[in-house]
């Protein structure tokens, strides 16, 4: 095998989780990251269920829900009526090892698990190192990148491509990456204000309508996060203008004050899934292969799932298990790629129409519906099998 290592271009929760997997496996890993050091990112913040018990495998799972807060409750609510539903992932408890959801930023996650990978003699992780090239035959990837010290390259028997949604593998690799980009931006500020002195029962995770908008509350590390849609046309620039936070918050909870603001962010928003996730010897992975907008938190842990899944068959062919791994890998491929298109793509557009939604009517029977479903133990059970993404992995393991 050339070099006889997997190389994996980013150092994020997809990168991280996929080079603990291999490395604990015995297969010689290098990361190639092109941030100086691991990237503090604040988006991602929400793990599900049977991402703990992934991850609980891996044996990283415990100090993480330690660094996190768990919560086993999360709401949908309205403005003027209060508590639409409140889910109790409880109903979980024959299904998951930790049913609950747990709010911790992704950069916990990834800096529990470089702390193991530096001391595991199978495992080189090069900062600064960004992918430039990559090209492939019937023995390797050469994986050509920049640093400090000018152009270089390595030889690896595998690429992981895990850079994220502007994956340059992916550019360069020529794979197409079909979807849409939202003509509004979304922003996300946070502040130490306690919103539960003003909304009853407030639960650490809460999706929010208003009868002419919508917002979402996530409690993490102390600070609430507010993720707020803004207007197509609004700049980056007018977004984050204190005038302008401070009047959206004020809208969401009337105060006479002005918030403290810990952190802002605007960002655009996609919805998008790459052609395909197996390209010869150089594989997609997270946001490299799939991007959708954060309503259900399930990019993150998509990713992460991705990278289990692929592990588990490159473990399979690295031991001679299943012949060159053509085949082992288009399972890849056939497992997970259908599952971003018709289960994340579709819960998460879903669930931003859902909120978006100002027909009175429309609202009327929704709100209803979602009282039925949680009212009913049996019907409540299933819709969090869904929104767990329980059901996602149980169909996936059924395809290719």
């Amino acid at each position: 095998m050339a070099q006889n290592r997997v190389v994996i271009a980013g150092a994020g929760p997809v990168g991280c989780v996929s080079a603990l997997s291999l490395a604990k496996a015995g297969i010689p890993v290098t990361i190639l990251e092109a941030g100086e050091d691991l990237e503090l990112d604040l988006r991602a913040s929400t793990f599900h269920p049977p991402t703990l018990d992934m991850l609980d495998q891996l044996g990283v799972a415990n100090e993480l829900i330690d660094q996190g807060l768990v919560c086993p409750r999360w709401q949908y609510r309205d403005t003027k009526e209060g508590i639409i539903a409140d889910w109790n992932l409880g109903l979980l408890n024959n299904y998951t090892r930790h049913p609950f959801r747990l709010q911790a930023e992704q950069f916990r996650l990834t800096q529990i698990i470089m702390k193991r990978l530096k001391v595991m003699s199978n495992v080189e992780v090069r900062f600064g190192c960004r992918v430039t090239e990559t090209k492939q035959d019937g023995n390797g990837v050469t994986v050509g990148f920049d640093s400090d010290f000018g152009a270089d390259s390595l030889r690896g028997t595998y690429l992981i491509a895990a850079e994220g949604g502007s994956s340059h593998t992916r550019k360069t690799q020529g794979i197409a990456f079909n979807g849409l980009t939202f003509p509004e931006m979304w922003l996300i500020v946070s502040t130490p204000f306690d919103f539960t002195q003003h909304f009853e029962e407030l639960t650490p995770i809460a999706y929010v309508t208003e009868p002419d908008d919508w917002f979402v509350f996530v409690f993490v590390s102390g600070l609430w996060r507010v993720l707020v849609p803004t207007k197509p046309g609004d700049t980056p620039e007018a977004i984050l203008e204190d005038d302008y936070i401070q009047a959206r918050l004020q809208k969401i909870c009337a105060t006479g004050q002005n918030y403290e603001i810990a952190h802002k962010t605007a960002y655009s928003v996609h919805q998008r899934v790459a052609e395909t996730y197996v390209h010869g010897r150089i594989f997609l992975a997270g946001d490299a292969a799939h991007i959708n907008n954060p309503l259900g938190g399930m990019g993150m842990n998509g990713g992460i799932h991705d990278a289990i899944n692929l592990c588990e068959k490159i473990i399979k062919v690295w031991s001679g298990q299943a012949g060159d791994g053509r085949a082992e890998f288009a399972r890849y491929d056939a497992q997970r790629r259908p599952i971003a298109h018709e289960y994340v793509q579709r819960s998460t557009l879903q669930n931003k129409q859902m909120l978006e939604e100002q027909n009175p009517v429309t609202r009327k029977k929704r709100h209803d519906d979602l009282r039925r479903t949680a009212s009913d133990p049996d019907a409540a059970r299933e819709f969090l099998m869904n929104s767990s993404m329980i059901r996602a992995l149980e169909k996936a393991a059924v395809l290719g």
